[in-house]
């Protein structure tokens, strides 16, 4: 059936009227209950998830601060270092201005010097070959009638020359003259008027210091160190006076016994360490007897205390003194 115009018309009206308008906005529908809950659980996401960058600032933080201690670590160390490897301050020498401290060799029965400056060494064959020149001469002065027949008897093996060690000085030329004035020092510094006004000369006289064989018939022998000195106010022998000086003490160690390849090795080492321990052991008997050797001036002597009375004594009153005067 074919439509009229009228109609036509009317329907392409209708048409137009009820299709979307080209330039209408959508507007987005309202979300339902569960979109809503998704969208707040996205907002709202793991705190971890948000705190993440957080780290990252405070491990900088931790590096810097390490750093910083690291820093100031290494600057400490070498401080430290410099305090530990300080070295003592130097004992104070101005009161030594009059007292002069030497070395020396001790004095014989005949006031000659005789002592070993450095240590002597004597071995079994020292002792062969003086043995065998003595007898040599004995029997020349036998035959020819000169000379004493009966020197050959006055050996001692202590007495044989030997080898010098070098190396090895006596205590007395090698750590005690050090230590004297170390010790003089400190004295003069606690007691002012123990300086002497005048020169003095104190002395660190060596005796015998000596590596000597045990038995001569023993190829494997040990040797004793045997050590002797003298500290003090050296006896001065003058002409036509009476001798002076002479004050001080006498250490003499008790002999000390190694095989030889001991007291040889590493350069005689354990012969350098009991030569300290040798002044050491002296110098404190030095010290103990300086106030004697230099007394203190200064001090004034002590006054007798007067005694006091008793407490609970009855009190004298004049007329009970009287009465003892009567």
């Amino acid at each position: 059936m074919a439509l009229r115009p009228t109609c036509l018309t009317a329907a392409i009206a209708a048409c137009l009227l009820l299709a979307p308008s080209a330039h209408a906005i959508d507007e987005a529908p309202a979300p339902t209950p569960v979109a809503a809950a998704v969208a707040a659980t996205e907002a709202t996401s793991d705190p971890a998830a948000n705190a993440a960058p957080a780290p990252e600032a405070s491990d900088a933080a931790s590096t810097a601060a390490v750093s910083v201690d690291e820093a100031a670590a290494t600057v400490a160390a070498p401080a430290a270092g410099n305090v530990a490897a300080a070295p003592a301050p130097a004992t104070d020498l101005s009161s030594l201005q009059r007292v002069k401290v030497t070395s020396g060799l001790g004095l014989g029965p005949n006031g000659n010097r005789v002592g070993d400056p450095v240590l002597r060494l004597v071995m079994r064959a020292d002792t062969a070959a003086v043995t065998a020149a003595k007898v040599g001469l004995s029997a020349l002065a036998f035959v020819t009638g000169v000379g004493d027949i009966g020197t050959s008897n006055s050996f001692s093996k202590n007495n044989v020359r030997g080898d010098d060690i070098q190396s090895v000085p006596s205590p007395a030329y090698g750590a005690l003259p050090g230590m004297i004035r170390e010790q003089l020092a400190l004295y003069f510094a606690a007691h002012p008027g123990a300086i002497p006004s005048d020169e003095r000369t104190v002395e660190a006289s060596a005796g015998q210091w000596s590596l000597v064989y045990q038995k001569l018939s023993d190829a494997e022998t040990p040797y004793e160190l045997r050590h002797d000195v003298t500290i003090g106010f050296p006896l001065v022998r003058k002409l036509f006076r009476s001798a002076s000086g002479g004050q001080g003490v006498h250490c003499q160690d008790e002999a000390r016994v190694a095989p030889l390849q001991e007291w040889q090795a590493d350069n005689y080492a354990k012969a350098k360490a009991a030569s300290r321990e040798f002044a050491e052991a002296c110098m404190v008997r030095f010290v103990a007897e300086l106030p004697r050797l230099f007394p203190d001036h200064g001090v004034l002597p002590e006054t007798a205390a007067e005694p006091e009375l008793p407490t609970d004594a009855p009190a004298v009153t004049e007329e009970a003194a009287a009465v003892t005067q009567a």
